[in-house]
């Protein structure tokens, strides 16, 4: 037997704290849920989430309806049935989520005035709230309709709640209408909208505070808006102001400067970039060089082992790039960067004797690291270095040895063919 619980927050929404009794309970997934003959616990619904607060000395861990039922989830066994109770819901998470969906009705219905874009998804939560338009909308549209929603919050008109019958609903109403016949509850602002709803919203449209547009984003069928409202958006606000002061003090700007001087040094960053780009190139091509008249012939393979000290991944990469680009070089690279040891062997792409994964294999297992690849090119990493010059030259003799077999084994079978 299910039983429909009163709800209160219609009621009164400024009410924080009540009395109710407990008319069932029961264990579920290590949760206790009761219902209560009444509450001021909104269980959600709109896109609004439920309230949180406390039952007794417990907290509420969540709140949702159930054929009627508003059912409160708390995670230790509560009073015994037919007990009294008293709840407080967190009035500060309920009033921000009033102040973002009556500030989402707001924004949603300028939509559909000024541009005749409809809402057709919704998301909320107390920090932000995204609405997804049947269409898109441009930088200019989304301003216009960001500062026409706030002058209707400052005209500060109180909302309506009206259970009409369906045929007014239709009529009036500029949003979808849910096909149904009983009693449906309606939010009016004001001559800008009429919709259905089953939220919460604050007594008038100045309670909201301010709706200030976070950024939109490009979906496949239209734009996606984010939005804030209220206390939260007076937050981001100040957080982006605070910053702007900051950057202006950096950057030794004004306000109205700073996206210019932001642009001019992300430019001379790139510029830099590709200079120092350049220059670690020609430094890893003079080192490949280096290297290469240094290395000892091992039949026809020159074999180029080298351990760097104190770098980095990308040098270790672009000296592996240089050496790599010659026929006939084998190149087993070692680095010691400040995460931990970095192996790269390899060959050109075109050489066909050499292989290095059989070396490779012992070397990463001699640091304890991960890594793998092909004939041609195998990586790994280790956090470990200690044993890294170890590793790799442990790699060199054992291409060493694999070199001399292959000159052997050719030159038997070049003695068998003649």
């Amino acid at each position: 037997m299910f039983y429909v619980t009163k709800r209160l927050y219609y009621n009164d929404l400024y009410q924080i704290e009540f009395d109710a009794c407990v008319i069932t309970k029961k264990e579920r997934n290590g949760k206790f849920e009761i219902v209560l003959d009444q509450t001021l616990f909104y269980p959600g619904g709109g896109g609004q989430p439920c309230d949180l607060g406390r039952i007794g000395d417990q907290q509420v861990m969540d709140v949702y309806e159930k054929n009627g039922e508003i059912i409160h989830v708390l995670e230790q066994d509560p009073v015994a049935e037919d007990s009294r109770i008293h709840g407080t819901i967190d009035w500060e998470q309920r009033f921000e989520l009033m102040q973002q969906h009556l500030g989402q009705h707001i924004l949603s219905a300028v939509f559909v005035r000024d541009f005749s874009k409809n809402t057709v998804g919704l998301r909320m939560t107390r920090d932000e709230v995204t609405i997804d338009l049947d269409g898109f909308v441009s930088e200019q549209q989304i301003a216009q309709a960001e500062a026409a929603a706030n002058e209707v919050v400052y005209k500060n008109d109180h909302i309506e709640i009206l259970y009409p019958d369906m045929e007014e609903i239709r009529r009036c109403s500029k949003r979808p209408v849910p096909q149904k016949e009983e009693a449906i509850r309606i939010v009016k602002i004001a001559d800008l909208d009429y919709a259905p709803c089953c939220g919460l919203h604050t007594g008038t449209t100045g309670e909201v505070g301010m709706i200030k547009v976070i950024k939109a984003d490009k979906q496949k069928y239209g734009s996606r808006i984010h939005f804030t409202c209220g206390r939260n958006a007076l937050r981001r606000v100040g957080t982006v102001c605070r910053n702007s002061m900051q950057l202006q003090k950096k950057l030794n700007c004004q306000e109205d400067e700073l996206i210019e001087r932001v642009v001019r040094q992300q430019e001379e960053v790139q510029q830099l970039k590709q200079k120092l780009d350049l220059i670690m190139k020609r430094l890893a091509a003079a080192e490949a060089e280096k290297l290469i008249k240094k290395a000892p012939r091992t039949g026809e393979v020159i074999l180029v082992a080298h351990t760097l000290m104190k770098t980095t991944l990308e040098e270790i990469r672009l000296l592996y790039a240089e050496l790599t680009k010659i026929k006939g070089v084998a190149v087993l690279l070692g680095g010691k960067t400040s995460d931990g040891a970095v192996l790269m062997f390899g060959c050109n792409k075109a050489e066909k004797r050499v292989d290095v994964r059989e070396a490779f294999q012992q070397a990463i297992n001699t640091i304890g690291g991960k890594g793998g690849g092909g004939a041609c090119c195998a990586q790994g990493f280790s956090p470990d270095s200690t044993k890294l010059d170890e590793a790799v030259e442990s790699a060199v003799q054992m291409l060493i040895v694999k070199e001399k077999e292959y000159a052997l084994n050719s030159k038997q079978y070049k003695e068998m063919v003649l």
